[in-house]
């Protein structure tokens, strides 16, 4: 099972919906959390249906709540435990009818409220005995090493924090891919970078999930980056590949003459047989032409991934054209 987190900023653009989709694709998670959603329960509804999703439970924008939801697919046994403009609980079940508790965790962005946020994790770790794991956007910071940019983080909060961890009894996953989940003002003086999406759990879970494995990884569409929480390696089985005519195969420039040179080259034999072979021929072709985009989108965000690190001027154009270019290809990938 796998479960991903990330603070998107709003669900309404297109863009957005164009990168959860391809998210979704390429991830495959179990679980889905987004926080900052901005979005009515109606709203919310629109993008299940177009993200693929059939099971969620969302709390709506409203006030200062800014608007959670967790998806999860048919794969995984999940119950709803509890919720707030805050966080939503699930409860977990294996096949083999173990069962744990995942909190989908979101602290008060405001510094005056950060005490709140500790206060409230003390209290969800009281609420159940099951082996706990929370994951989030936490808005807070535990080591001064988790921030680079101006104005050092106030000490008094990250003492706080680590205050509220221990008293939880929880233990941070290690991240890897990345140092931090969240920039802004990216290319200028005001640069800077934080790790605000973290992941806990309790001694009880650790011993359930040893080999559990936390990551981050780059998208374009908001200042946050997703965190991917992995509790095992899976194979993917591969869907066998069934032959469509696809319109917008006529839009590439070298389909009609690809194809009307295997046309020319079949022998002369009755209509039929030939049309059955030319369907094959195109069948392998629609593949080729379908795993191109994948290809595509993969080359495209090692670029991405490799120009973010990158601080001079010819660096920071590259990035910000190259985030363009992810979201021509994903734009082209939708229309097909």
């Amino acid at each position: 099972m796998n479960a991903i987190a990330w603070n998107c900023r709003g669900v309404g653009s297109p863009r957005t919906v164009r990168l959860l989709k391809e998210m979704i694709k390429s991830r495959k998670p179990d679980v889905l959390f987004l926080s900052e959603t901005l979005a009515d329960n109606n709203k919310i509804d629109c993008l299940a249906a177009k993200i693929g999703f059939v099971n969620f439970f969302s709390v709506e924008k409203h006030g200062r709540g800014e608007g959670l939801v967790v998806f999860w697919s048919n794969k995984i046994n999940v119950s709803i435990f509890g919720s707030s403009d805050n966080h939503i609980d699930i409860i977990i079940q294996e096949n083999s009818g173990y069962k744990w508790r995942l909190t989908c965790f979101y602290g008060f962005p405001g510094r005056e409220r950060r005490q709140e946020s500790c206060n409230f994790l003390r209290h969800l770790s009281s609420v159940s005995h099951l082996a706990w794991c929370v994951f989030g956007d936490f808005n807070d910071l535990l080591y001064s090493s988790d921030k680079r940019g101006k104005n050092e983080h106030p000490y008094s909060l990250m003492e706080g924090f680590r205050k509220a961890i221990d008293d939880a009894s929880l233990i941070e996953l290690e991240l890897k891919d990345g140092e931090f989940t969240w920039e802004k003002s990216k290319g200028t003086t005001s640069w800077v970078q934080e790790k605000l999406d973290r992941c806990f759990a309790t001694e009880a879970w650790w011993s359930k999930f040893p080999l559990c494995m936390l990551s981050v990884f780059h998208v374009t569409a908001s200042d946050h980056d997703p965190i991917k929480l992995e509790l095992m390696c899976t194979s993917i089985s591969k869907k066998q590949f069934r032959f469509r005519f696809e319109n917008t195969w006529l839009k590439e420039p070298n389909f009609h003459a690809e194809v009307s040179s295997f046309w020319q080259q079949l022998p002369a034999i009755h209509l039929l047989p030939k049309l059955v072979e030319l369907s094959r021929y195109m069948s392998h072709w629609g593949r080729e032409f379908f795993n191109k985009f994948r290809e595509k989108v993969i080359r495209q965000k090692k670029v991405i991934d490799e120009l973010k690190v990158r601080e001079d001027d010819d660096g920071l154009q590259l990035y910000f054209e190259e985030k363009e270019r992810l979201n021509e290809i994903l734009i082209h990938e939708e229309v097909y």
